[in-house]
């Protein structure tokens, strides 16, 4: 009888030994896919603060239109700060969509959308103009087109030009049609833009 309780007493602890065995390699295996997981997670998270940034990718805080505009004018989300970089690119996007307007003003336009894409080696910008400026561009555009000589329409569209780019903060530029790299149009405005570089500035009446 005592033989057989010793027996079934060894069997137990042999058992019972065998258990946290299994258990203590399971809970190792545990901890170390755990530790896989992490390192695994670690390295993309790597990868991904390598990668260098998307073209534009939150210079301006993921804003557009005419929430940017109004950011960038120092009257919408205060508490954001923009780079020289974002400000310098802003300028250049600015620019070029006034000269949009005045293009349009030539070719007899008289209204359009106070919004539009701007395309930059830095990807595409939408930008917005408010109505007041596009309507003044395109309504002295429009006067200038037809007499580059009158100096009424070019000093409105001056000062038209100078009192939005203080209200964005910025100083007015001495030649709008100078345009630096980082701004490009498509490919059918190609032509045009050959021309307009050939042309010295205020050849075409609109400065």
């Amino acid at each position: 009888m005592h033989g057989f309780l010793l027996v079934t007493a060894l069997l137990t602890i042999g058992l019972l030994v065998y258990g946290l065995y299994r258990l203590n390699h399971r809970v190792i295996n545990l901890e170390e896919k755990k530790r896989q997981m992490i390192a695994k997670k670690s390295a993309e998270n790597k990868v991904v603060l390598s990668k260098p940034a998307e073209v534009g990718e939150n210079i301006f805080h993921d804003l557009e239109g005419e929430a940017l505009f109004y950011a960038i004018a120092g009257e919408y989300a205060k508490d954001l700060e923009f780079s020289d970089d974002a400000r310098k690119r802003y300028e250049l996007v600015l620019r070029k969509h006034i000269l949009e307007v005045l293009e349009k003003a030539k070719d007899g336009e008289r209204s359009l959308e106070s919004e539009i894409v701007i395309r930059t080696l830095r990807g595409p910008v939408r930008s917005w103009l408010p109505e007041d400026v596009i309507g003044s561009l395109l309504v002295q555009g429009g006067l200038l087109a037809k007499n580059p000589n009158d100096k009424r329409s070019s000093d409105s569209i001056r000062a038209t030009i100078d009192e939005l780019y203080r209200q964005l903060g910025y100083e007015s530029p001495e030649d709008l049609l100078s345009l630096e790299d980082d701004v490009y149009t498509p490919v059918d405005d190609a032509r045009k833009n050959e021309e307009t570089a050939e042309r010295r500035p205020g050849a075409d009446g609109f400065m």
